[in-house]
């Protein structure tokens, strides 16, 4: 899954939409489900509502504070270390 903007891009979208106080989107910024899970993991963070939004993580509403959306682009799966994989056994 990637981030909503790269689907929908500057169009407001009906959509789950979260606050990052960490990274500070709050009020009239926020983030799709898939970034708040992918680029702000560990980040304090909130539900706001589901409402019409566009993704201000994937837009780049962060890249002045040298935060770029990790979820623009389908990522390759890794497991978390520790975990073997039963692939091939």
């Amino acid at each position: 899954r990637v981030c909503t903007f790269a689907v929908t891009g500057s169009n407001f979208t009906d959509q789950h939409w979260y606050y990052c106080y960490t990274c500070g989107l709050t009020q009239s910024e926020g983030c799709c489900t898939v970034c708040i899970r992918v680029c702000h993991k560990d980040h304090v963070v909130s539900y706001s509502r589901r409402s019409r939004f566009f993704c201000d993580c994937g837009a780049g509403g962060l890249v002045a504070r040298g935060i770029h959306c990790k979820a623009l682009e389908p990522r390759r799966y890794v497991p978390p270390a520790g975990h073997a994989s039963s692939v091939g056994s």
